[in-house]
């Protein structure tokens, strides 16, 4: 029973690690010389593999085959489209990361996990929020780029940004009491490391994300939504804050497109570059290009108007180009699937206090939001973690251990 729960502490430690690394080999672990990221792999590998093969039963429903199916899909075109097209260390990097860590975690997280071992991941991936935050906070292993937007540890803005929206979603919604003294100032300050970063696809996450929960909830919080928007907007323009903030990493960078005459759109006219490149490919190959190989086929099929990055910053778009259009579908097709389970799973349960329905939800919707405007398939592996936890068979309540 004690080597049991071992391996069960040991697991949920170094896979909330690689959740937080994303990389298998990160050379941005390395220090004298020694790779420390080597260790966290191989202990993650090591009790990923013993929670594998300790999968005594699968049970099976629509969506959960929807789920498996896709990774099926993602796992053989790969390799095949591979001998089509080309293949370089970027392609096996992307393949690798996929195949070792989201979709090995996604099965242990849906055949074994249950509330408690669920709320104990969001209780660590919560401690790596603001693990980066105090970085940030003290100028600690923090990065300012050339352009003015705020990173930690050498990671890119957009992921240390929604790093910062899981917090505030994950504080909102944890079913655990937590005194608002404590949470209100905490959401505001990963509120304004978020806006630092410059990132705009997490900002318009959250918005999108806070106004369907207003929405949903209208009768019951529309005067304390007003009245906490009054005090914070009232408190930034007393204090001067306002100009404070926008001082900080590159914030004006997100509304860089509200403007009186509409203002810069370098950005905007690159993510509408990118969804030119990617129709292209998707016109000319169908069935895909192999993980990695976008930017590759894009640059060839259109020589004088080159893709500057190396995948489309829309999860949707990238899925059609690199594993095909058939995949996308099945993928547009498990997000339905999966919106509609975890809305009527959260409605079934809401009278649960301990239920994790909510937090769930909308961290669904906070994600998938994310991953059409920014990031690329590896960024986007809490989603696919969200999602194998929603369609875990066990309810997620505490009466249900």
């Amino acid at each position: 029973m004690f080597v049991k729960s071992l391996y069960n502490w040991i697991f949920l430690f170094s896979s909330c690690a690689m959740l937080a690394i994303g990389r298998v080999y990160d050379e941005r672990l390395e220090f004298q010389d020694f790779n420390f990221g080597i260790i966290f792999s191989v202990v993650y590998l090591f009790s990923a593999i013993i929670m594998f093969f300790s999968i005594k039963k699968i049970i099976l429903t629509k969506t959960k085959l929807i789920f498996y199916f896709f990774y099926l899909l993602a796992v053989i075109m790969t390799p095949t489209l591979w001998m089509i097209f080309d293949i370089s260390s970027y392609s096996i990097e992307k393949a690798v990361n996929f195949w070792l860590i989201v979709i090995p975690l996604s099965i242990i997280f849906a055949e074994k996990y249950n509330q408690k071992s669920v709320l104990r991941t969001f209780y660590i991936l919560l401690g790596v929020s603001i693990f980066l935050a105090i970085l940030a906070v003290f100028g600690l292993s923090t990065d300012v780029r050339a352009d003015g937007r705020m990173t930690a540890l050498g990671g890119g803005p957009i992921v240390f940004a929604r790093w910062m929206g899981f917090a505030i979603i994950t504080l909102l919604f944890l079913p655990k009491n937590i005194a608002k003294i404590y949470k209100f100032p905490l959401i505001t300050i990963f509120f304004i490391l978020a806006l630092a970063t410059g990132s705009r696809g997490p900002i318009l996450g959250l918005f999108i994300t806070g106004f369907i929960f207003v929405i949903l909830n209208f009768n019951r919080i529309i005067l304390k939504i007003t009245i906490v928007i009054a005090f914070l907007i009232s408190t930034i323009l007393i204090t001067g804050m306002d100009k404070k903030i926008s001082k900080l990493g590159n914030s004006k960078r997100v509304f860089m497109n509200i403007a009186k005459k509409g203002g810069s759109k370098q950005s905007t006219s690159t993510r509408s570059n990118l969804a030119v490149g990617a129709l292209l490919v998707m016109q000319n190959y169908p069935l895909g290009v192999g993980a990695g190989n976008w930017q590759v086929i894009a640059n060839k099929l259109n020589p004088t108007h080159l893709m500057p990055l190396e995948y489309p910053h829309n999860l949707l778009l990238e899925i059609a180009c690199e594993y095909g259009i058939h995949t996308m579908l099945l993928f547009i097709l498990l997000i339905i699937y999966i919106t509609y389970m975890s809305y009527s799973k959260m409605i079934k349960f809401k009278k649960d206090e301990s239920s994790l329905y909510p937090l769930l939800f909308y961290l669904f919707l906070f994600y998938f939001f994310n991953s059409l405007v920014s990031g690329m398939l590896n960024d986007s592996r809490l989603l696919f973690v969200i999602i194998s936890f929603i369609v875990i068979h066990k309810p997620l309540i505490a009466s249900h251990e």
